[in-house]
């Protein structure tokens, strides 16, 4: 049903999302396109109007001479009449000499600077609070009487302009926006069509049983979404794996505390028809006894799940002093070598912490059924010894734990298959769970480490070499 969740989830997000994309980006090119098409519309009208507005100028420069005493503007009427009737504009103008009054005309009209003789200049300005567009030409007189040109200045009001540039403006942007609306209709058509591969596969995932855990196939998906089948097949790897931990541990624990428990029914039940006290007690001991061993193999079950990669709980790693834990488990297991009269010794390298990167209640229970094994395997007065040492030789450099111990040892054909689990040899009378090393070697993988299982230096017994990785001095330092 997750999954099936996650297919209707990524069709509905694609298509808001592939929608929303394209109605943004086409808003955004529709209004950066509106923004030039009225420059280009503005500048055809101005182009346009320019051309009348030479045509003005030249007329009344043309008709500008200077006497002997006086300069001479004969305006023609043709010059002023630069608009159809009923047009709204206004035409100003202005001759004169520059930087004095005008000659003629409407004084104060705006006039650049830097004008050529007889060069049109078109520019806009504003006079008595109205938006002109003006154009000024520079007319020398060629009069010794008169050697300062004179300046003629023709302007209109912009109502004629405006409302043609709107008229362009909007004609190409209505035409302009019918084609976006298209291309926003096939893109539409066009997401809808990319996304049917995806509402088949939600069709499909939502039909799966719900125990079906088996990957998604990949042939009909689109390139853009393998990823995301991907990280999705990947995701049910790891939910399927966690599911066969779990079966796999209630298996484990319903086969292996089935007599356990009926053993311990059957001691309460012969105790319970005893009726004497001297009766009772054998029973009682005998039911303890039993009692120790389904805890102890409920205990060991519950270490080899938590030990498991699948369960997560070993790659939650910190700097851990593997000399420290070492050193704290012989504290706690050494009143259970007394009572079996075996001399349990610990010996470190005395070169301070030995830090390995994992999990301490993990390495905890390592080394504890490690060292549990040997006392329960080594025979009264023997003796166990725990070694912590560092190995800055190897590549990359290792915390070294070793348990040694004289008991009876496991046959060199025997060393691999001790590490199975429920696994015990017929050539011991120790009755037990044979969890131990399966726990020891889970919890050594989960760790990046090796075990290795081996024979004494001197005499008779077993040795196991645990190595684990140390720290790095980068990390140690963080």
């Amino acid at each position: 049903m997750a999954e099936a969740h996650a297919g209707s989830l990524v069709r509905r997000s694609l298509k808001r999302g592939l929608a929303g994309w394209l109605i943004g980006v086409l808003s955004a090119l529709l209004l950066v396109d509106g923004w030039y098409s009225y420059r280009d519309a503005l500048a055809a009208a101005n182009q346009a109007y320019d051309r009348s507005l030479s045509a003005s100028l030249k007329g009344i420069a043309e008709r500008i001479y200077a006497t002997e005493s006086e300069v001479v503007v004969d305006i023609p009427y043709s010059a002023l009449e630069l608009f159809e009737a009923g047009s709204s504009d206004r035409v100003f103008y202005s001759v004169g000499h520059p930087g004095e009054p005008a000659i003629t005309g409407y004084d104060g009209l705006p006039q650049p600077e830097g004008l050529q003789p007889n060069v049109a200049v078109f520019y806009d300005g504003v006079y008595k609070g109205q938006a002109l567009r003006l154009g000024a030409m520079l007319k020398p007189l060629y009069r010794t009487e008169f050697p300062k040109p004179v300046v003629v200045v023709l302007g209109e009001t912009t109502h004629s302009r405006h409302e043609v540039v709107q008229g362009l403006f909007l004609r190409e942007i209505g035409r302009k926006a019918l084609l976006v609306v298209v291309a926003l209709g096939v893109a539409l058509l066009a997401t809808r069509l990319a996304v049917k591969p995806i509402e088949h596969l939600g069709q499909a995932i939502r039909s799966r049983p719900e125990d079906d855990l088996q990957p998604i196939e990949t042939a009909e998906v689109p390139t853009e979404v393998v990823p995301l089948v991907d990280a999705i097949n990947q995701h049910m790897e790891r939910i399927n794996g966690m599911v066969e931990a779990r079966r796999r541990f209630i298996a484990d624990a319903a086969h292996q505390l089935r007599t356990p428990l009926a053993v311990l029914n059957t001691q309460a039940e012969y105790a319970l028809r005893q009726t004497s006290f001297g009766e009772i007690r054998p029973a009682v001991e005998a039911f303890h006894h039993s009692l120790g061993g389904a805890i102890r193999l409920a205990n060991q079950l519950l270490s080899l799940s938590r030990a498991e990669p699948v369960n997560g709980l070993a790659q939650a790693h910190q700097a851990v002093d593997l000399l420290g834990v070492a050193r704290e488990v012989v504290i706690d297991l050494l009143p259970l070598a007394a009572r079996r009269r075996i001399d349990l010794g610990f010996e470190g390298d005395g070169a301070g912490p030995v830090t390995i990167s994992g999990h301490p209640v993990l390495l905890r229970e390592m080394i504890a059924n490690l060292v549990d094994n040997a006392l329960r395997y080594t025979p009264e007065g023997g003796w166990v010894t725990v070694q912590v040492s560092e190995d800055p030789a190897r590549t990359p450099p290792a915390g070294i734990l070793t348990v040694r111990d004289n008991g009876p040892g496991i046959p060199p054909a025997d060393r691999e298959r001790v590490f199975l689990r429920f696994l015990r040899l017929d050539n011991t009378d120790h009755t037990g769970s044979g969890l131990g090393l399966s726990i020891v070697r889970e919890i050594v993988l989960a760790h990046g480490g090796e075990i290795r299982l081996d024979e004494p230096e001197t005499g008779s017994g077993l040795l196991v070499v645990v190595t684990l990785p140390l720290v790095s001095p980068t990390t140690a330092g963080a």
